[in-house]
């Protein structure tokens, strides 16, 4: 089986902060994430929101280094 964690960090390289669910679903589709990856995405609800890195590394155990625009408060 693949692993899980690379296909994850591979989904959602070039991703920016914050991402709700349905930015990280447009960025793994965009980087060519497999269907396993899209079906984990979508286990979270809609109005999820990571706005950090440390958000998305304790919702799915990846580190995920992001640009944070400084005018997204």
């Amino acid at each position: 089986m693949a692993d899980v964690k690379v296909d994850l960090e591979a989904a959602f390289r070039g991703l920016d902060y914050p991402a709700p669910r349905n930015k990280l679903i447009a960025k793994a589709v965009e980087n060519g994430a497999p269907p396993h990856v899209i079906a984990r995405i979508r286990e979270f609800p809609e109005t999820a929101d990571f706005l950090n890195e440390d958000a998305l590394r304790a919702a799915f155990g990846i580190r995920v280094r992001g640009a944070q625009p400084h005018d997204w408060e």
